[in-house]
C-alpha cells in the first residue's frame, strides 16, 4: 500500500463502476458462446464431414463480431495432394463465418448464401498453416452477414475469401 493512501481510498481506487462490469460481464458471455460454438464443431459432429473438415482448428482470439483461427493443412483435404481442396475452403468460410455472428451475440443460424472466391489456392500447401479472420458485417432482423479471409500466415497470401449470409429465428412446423 502506498504511503498515506487508506485502505478505503486503495479500496475506492479499485472499484469498477457497474457500467464498466457489465461490459466486461457481456464480452465474456460473447466469447463463451462463441468458444461453444467452435468446441462443438471440433467435437466429434454427428456430420462425418464436419469432422472430417474441421478437425485441426485453433481459436486464436475471439471479439465481439470477430474471430481469429489458425488451421494447418492436412494432406486429407487436398486436391490431389498439391494444395487445399476448395470443398474444404467453403467449409472453412462457412464454419468460422457462422462463429462470427456467434461471436456477436447471435443465435446459431443456417447457411444462406455463401460467395467464395478462391484467390489462391495454390497459397495453401499440405503443412501450411493458415491465418483465418472472420468478421460480423451486420444483423437485419433475423438475418446476419459476414466476412471471412483465409491467408497463408507465414507468406501473408491470400488463399480464398467469402461472404456468407445466415438466417435464423425459424419457427418449426410440425404436421404430427
Amino acid at each position: 500500500m502506498a504511503m498515506g493512501a487508506s485502505a478505503s481510498d486503495v479500496k475506492a481506487l479499485l472499484q469498477v463502476s457497474s457500467e464498466d462490469g457489465a461490459l466486461v460481464d457481456e464480452l465474456e458471455r460473447r466469447a463463451a458462446a462463441a468458444r461453444r460454438a467452435l468446441q462443438a464443431a471440433a467435437e466429434p459432429s454427428p456430420s462425418f464431414f464436419e469432422g472430417f473438415a474441421l478437425q485441426g482448428i485453433r481459436v486464436d482470439s475471439i471479439h465481439p463480431g470477430r474471430i481469429l483461427c489458425s488451421f494447418t493443412v492436412p494432406t486429407r483435404l487436398t486436391a490431389g495432394g498439391n494444395h487445399l481442396a476448395a470443398g474444404a475452403v467453403v467449409a472453412l468460410v462457412d464454419e468460422i463465418g457462422s462463429a462470427a455472428a456467434v461471436a456477436d451475440g447471435q443465435h446459431l443460424k443456417v447457411s444462406v448464401d455463401m460467395s467464395v472466391s478462391f484467390v489462391d489456392l495454390a497459397a495453401a500447401a499440405p503443412g501450411d498453416t493458415l491465418r483465418i479472420s472472420a468478421r460480423a458485417l451486420g444483423h437485419k432482423g433475423a438475418y446476419s452477414g459476414t466476412h471471412v479471409l483465409v491467408a497463408n500466415a507465414a507468406t501473408g497470401k491470400v488463399v480464398a475469401e467469402g461472404r456468407h449470409s445466415l438466417f435464423g429465428k425459424m419457427k418449426i412446423r410440425s404436421n404430427i
